[in-house]
């Protein structure tokens, strides 16, 4: 099975962010489903009254109460207080962000102003300590790098090249003796030939004679 996409679906159980309306910023849990732009939602620990509400004007939560469709208010309150909704929901990120936003609303300018003041003296001693670690890390990287080097230099400096003899080229000589023996066959050879042209004059001479 692949992993799922979506994690926070519509479906009875799951708890909601009230957006808008006259309960904005409470939690309530969807009991069934009218059609499909609203729901019906019931928060009896919130003091929301069970009613219809519209999926634009509320957010889902990652909460899933494990509950029947329409059930009754006394047992949602039950469900609810025993999974500690209420105790999950303001120890989340989500919460803390919306108290943040709350706490900028109530500010005044002059609050506004020591705010930033104090962001850009933060802001300054982060980036004094940053680059201070930087230049540290650049000085360490430098002193290896340089002592790679000399340790390359003297092993260059200890190594000895011992000089390269040369191969003398192969030269295949003839020996002397075969030499005079090819000479000696290269001038038999007309000398054979004369002797063989000579024969049959011979013969004819004897003939004559006869």
């Amino acid at each position: 099975m692949g992993r799922e996409t979506y994690r926070k679906l519509v479906q009875i159980g799951r708890v909601v962010y009230l957006n808008e309306g006259r309960y904005k910023g409470k939690l309530a849990t969807i009991v069934d489903i009218i059609d499909a732009n609203k729901a019906l939602i019931d928060g009896p620990c919130s003091k929301v009254p069970r009613q219809g509400f519209k999926f634009s004007e509320m957010h889902l939560t990652k909460y899933l109460l494990k509950i029947n469709r329409s059930q009754r208010s006394k047992i949602l309150r039950g469900v609810w207080a025993q999974a500690g909704i209420d105790e999950k929901f303001k120890n989340s990120l989500w919460s803390k962000n919306l108290h943040k936003g709350e706490l900028r609303e109530a500010m005044t300018d002059y609050d506004l102003y020591k705010l930033g003041r104090s962001r850009q003296s933060r802001n300054k001693i982060l980036n004094r300590a940053h680059f201070s670690l930087k230049k540290k890390r650049h000085q360490m990287h430098l002193a290896k790098k340089n002592k790679r080097r000399v340790r390359l230099q003297r092993k260059k400096e200890e190594k000895v090249e011992k000089p390269k003899a040369e191969k003398p080229k192969a030269v295949k000589a003839k020996p002397e003796k075969a030499k005079a023996e090819k000479g000696k066959a290269e001038k038999a050879k007309p000398e054979k030939a004369k002797a063989e042209k000579a024969k049959p004059e011979k013969g004819k001479a004897e003939k004559a004679k006869k």
